[in-house]
């Protein structure tokens, strides 16, 4: 099974994973202090790097799907 930093790629998980991602974001965007600023902006960027590989792996996936299908 492919991951990415040991995350899943399996659309359907991969999804609700991103979407907790960014929940937790938002959540520490809100709280005061700088500390929670910055750890927001990393889950942000992390959820936003999960996203781009989930959505590789799902395009390659149907590309190789597609393939067998045609061979």
């Amino acid at each position: 099974m492919k991951t990415f930093k040991s995350l899943t790629l399996e659309p359907e998980i991969a999804f609700r994973q991103i979407a907790v991602m960014i929940e937790s974001g938002l959540i520490f965007s809100v709280v005061d202090g700088e500390d929670s600023s910055d750890l927001s902006d990393c889950i942000f960027h992390l959820a936003m790097q999960y996203a781009e590989a989930a959505h590789d792996y799902a395009r390659e996936s149907r590309k190789n799907e597609n393939s067998s299908r045609n061979a």
